[in-house]
């Protein structure tokens, strides 16, 4: 409308400049031919001045309407191909859609969507699921945050509700469905420092040598059991294997006889109960094996009644199926307390803390380490490095005669 009216002021003002350029004789001309006879191919070369007048107003006339009707069809434009007003759709009924189309969309695994899932479900649209999508804002958010803490959850835990609503939401924005992400606007609680139970290296010995005294002790199946879990534990320990990356190993993946030395692969990984293709592309990777852990898997093959190519390198000892990972933890618990390890240790996930952690301290370059962790950038890495909340005294020990000079002392045998 404001643009109309600019055009319109220029036509007046076009209007004002042609009648003062008008003379008497011009005006009188205006009502009809002229009295002197002028021939009719003059009047067509020169017309009068309110002919060139009336021919600007239809100018500016037809530009007027053009730019009205130019406008009312940009207006039907935006009304068709953008909306005006949101649509009158609840957060409830959008994410139930969302879960399983993001998914599909971005190839997420079968994990990860199912987390996603859970968050929706049990959290989310119970809370907010009633609530217009579009209505949704930092107020409501933070009155979400705020029930979520008293009812006892973790800033954490919260922080991963919200890493989902800002998914969701980057969704409906791009579909026209909001008009912005009120998560970006949310203050996030702040999460306290991660501690984990990380093994020293004379913890994780006493640990093994627990596990031998206990298969000494067992018979039949039970110390063909035990045997396993010590080689599983060991794995997981001196390979830095994830979870479910021990339980989807097999023995096409573990060459022990190869010339540039022992190495296992990373290809497949079980996530609840399913095999699937490791998390990240750095996930799937190859990591070599020392000497003991080549030489204890090569015994385990040796024991093992599913030796074959395809067949599991840790399974049910009568199947051949996925291990048990539970009996793992009732078993790794036993040997815990007889090597008089009181720490509460999570069975894999403490287990690999406590391999990245001592390969680090034994002097691991960061790229190495990061590669053999599987991680896609270092800084997820330097997560798992709680270096600054343990200490390795027999480290701290070896530094400190690297400083005095007394370890080439006690090398050379001089003084």
């Amino acid at each position: 409308m404001f643009y109309v009216r600019v055009i319109e002021c220029h036509v007046e003002r076009e209007a004002g400049r042609y009648r003062d350029m008008i003379s008497p004789n011009e005006a009188d001309s205006a009502s009809g031919p002229s009295s002197q006879g002028c021939p009719d191919n003059a009047a067509i070369s020169r017309p009068p001045a309110t002919t060139r007048l009336c021919s600007i107003r239809s100018t500016h006339s037809e530009s007027i309407t053009g730019t009205r009707s130019a406008s009312h069809r940009h207006t039907i434009r935006v009304d068709r191909h953008r909306y005006c007003r949101p649509p009158a759709l609840t957060f409830g009924a959008f994410a139930e859609r969302w879960v399983d189309e993001h998914a599909e969309a971005r190839g997420l695994k079968r994990s990860t969507q199912k987390g996603y899932r859970a968050i929706v479900e049990q959290h989310l649209n119970p809370a907010l699921g009633p609530l217009k999508l579009a209505n949704l804002d930092v107020d409501q958010l933070e009155r979400y945050m705020a029930h979520k803490s008293r009812a006892g959850l973790q800033p954490r835990t919260i922080n991963r509700h919200l890493n989902v609503l800002s998914a969701l939401f980057k969704t409906a924005l791009r579909r026209g469905l909001v008009v912005a992400n009120p998560v970006a606007l949310v203050e996030r609680p702040r999460e306290p420092r991660r501690r984990w139970t990380i093994l020293s290296p004379a913890e994780v010995g006493r640990i093994d040598r627990a596990f031998v005294e206990l298969a000494d002790e067992a018979e039949g199946a039970d110390r063909t059991w035990i045997e396993q879990a010590r080689v599983v534990f060991l794995t997981v320990l001196y390979a830095g294997l994830r979870r479910g990356e021990i339980l989807g190993l097999r023995w096409l993946h573990v060459q022990l006889a190869d010339p540039e030395g022992a190495r296992l692969e990373v290809r497949e990984t079980v996530v609840y109960g399913r095999t699937e293709t490791p998390k990240s592309e750095r996930a799937e990777r190859t990591i070599a094996l020392g000497p003991k852990l080549a030489d204890e898997v090569f015994q385990h093959r040796a024991r093992t009644a599913f030796a074959g190519d395809g067949e599991r390198v840790f399974c049910h000892l009568e199947t051949g199926g996925v291990l048990d990972h539970k009996r793992y933890a009732a078993t790794l618990k036993a040997a815990l307390a007889r090597a008089r390890v009181d720490k509460p240790l999570r069975p894999f996930h403490d287990g690999r803390h406590s391999s990245i952690t001592n390969a680090a301290a034994a002097g691991t370059p960061p790229a190495a380490l990061q590669a053999r962790a599987g991680h896609s950038d270092y800084s997820t890495t330097q997560l798992y490095i709680d270096l600054a909340g343990e200490t390795f005294r027999a480290e701290a020990e070896r530094l400190e005669q690297l400083l005095a000079g007394t370890e080439a002392v006690e090398k050379t045998g001089r003084n």
